[in-house]
């Protein structure tokens, strides 16, 4: 790669149609024009329907995710090897997010029903892109894994924890898979000398190593719960809240801290950490760009990017821990809803309880339920990192504070009630 950073990069994101991945795309687009982005995932394009309504003066620019950008699209399913394969042979890409994945719903989360769905899509299929990548002599990938991969131990508290922590060996199967799915990636950075600071020094592909597959730099982001445009799994439960009139009950004392990250800051994560990636695959050192408007631009983000990201994980959040009864009070007031006065406290033990009832319940009648003894522990627990590492590496810094992504996050989610319920 030249050091020239107006260079024509290719950079596939599979899942770009889903909530993180689409951010992403829209990131992309903002902060590398030049660059050509290509969206990777197994539902159709959306850009004909979307013309469609366009015509018919349908289209909610404000609620469309991917409005206005440009993007060339390959459709595959990552579960389906031969499929990715042939996707990265007919896009070619310098580089991949890899944010494609599935996430349980909340009434599934706790249980191991989706065991095996969960773990063909997280983990196969993140054997499928990473093996294309290496294949097809892509530079650069970035994963996007999850804080569950060490916070979903319920019998555990994590307060301000950071990347040394380790992970847990049993915990949610979306935890689980996003532990197995971590090991995959970073084993697949092509390893390298060391350098003072510890990090991979460039690697420079010889005679032998080009017959094989072609070096490929890797790194683990590990998002915090996100919120933001587009969300469905944590601005509208917490909404729905206010119908059933259950917003004055609260579980536990309701003083536990927990990271959330806005959508719009885990995009700029995965562009800070692609930028750092192909930084290292040219050789370029990182106090040569201290300061200016090249890769990892500076005066955007805040930081300063001081090492290789590559082989690392990087907890991604808001850098604002907050308890869970207070983000919800702050959702609740973005659509004018005050919970009564009284409120009523629910003692982690007694919902323990009822959270095993529902589960029984559950399991006779085959209908899920938000409750369980998982869900109670996860409201009441403790859960929130360090920014330290991300800031000092990757020279990130959230851009979108607390506050101001729940506006957006809310505000995004009246238009689409409206639009569903006009």
């Amino acid at each position: 790669m030249a050091d020239n950073v107006s260079e024509d990069i290719k950079v596939l994101v599979t899942g770009g149609l889903g909530f993180v991945g689409s951010a992403i795309v829209r990131a992309l687009q903002e902060q590398h024009p030049q660059w050509t982005v290509c969206i990777l995932d197994r539902l159709d394009d959306t850009r004909h329907a979307r013309k469609e309504a366009q015509e018919a003066e349908q289209l909610d620019d404000t609620i469309d995710l991917l409005w206005a950008c440009k993007y060339e699209y390959v459709q595959a399913d990552i579960t389906k090897g031969k499929d990715v394969q042939r996707a990265f042979e007919q896009t070619r890409p310098d580089a991949v997010v890899h944010a494609a994945g599935m996430v349980p719903s909340l009434s599934e989360r706790y249980s191991r029903r989706l065991d095996s769905v969960v773990k063909n899509i997280n983990v196969n299929g993140t054997k499928h892109v990473v093996g294309a990548a290496k294949k097809s002599g892509c530079r650069a990938l970035v994963y996007t894994s999850s804080c569950c991969a060490v916070t979903d131990d319920m019998s555990k508290s994590y307060a301000n924890i950071d990347e040394r922590w380790p992970v847990a060996e049993r915990n949610s199967i979306y935890g689980e898979s996003k532990v197995e799915a971590e090991r995959i990636v970073i084993a697949a950075n092509t390893p390298g000398s060391r350098s003072e600071n510890g990090a991979a020094d460039h690697v420079v592909m010889n005679d032998t190593e080009s017959s094989r597959d072609s070096p490929l730099l890797t790194c683990v982001l590990r998002p915090a719960v996100v919120f933001g445009e587009g969300d469905e799994q944590l601005i509208p439960p917490i909404h729905a809240c206010i119908a059933k009139g259950e917003s004055r009950f609260k579980i536990g004392d309701g003083s536990n801290l927990w990271d959330t990250v806005y959508v719009g800051n885990i995009a700029d994560a995965h562009i800070l950490a692609l930028e750092n990636l192909l930084r290292t695959r040219s050789g370029q050192k990182f106090d040569d760009i201290a300061g200016s408007n090249g890769f990892g631009n500076t005066s955007d983000h805040g930081g300063i990017a001081a090492g290789s990201a590559a082989g690392e994980i990087f907890f991604i959040q808001n850098n604002e821990p907050i308890s869970f009864r207070e983000f919800s009070l702050g959702v609740w007031k973005e659509f004018g809803h005050f919970p009564p006065s009284f409120e009523v406290e629910i003692p982690e033990s007694l919902a323990w309880v009822l959270g095993l009832i529902a589960e029984g319940f559950t399991r006779i009648s085959g209908t899920p339920t938000t409750l369980s003894r998982g869900s109670v522990m996860d409201a009441c627990a403790m859960r929130y990192a360090s920014g330290d590492k991300a800031r000092r590496i990757l020279g990130y810094q959230p851009r979108v504070g607390l506050e101001a992504g729940l506006k957006r996050s809310c505000q995004d989610y009246a238009r689409r009630l409206k639009r569903r319920h006009p």
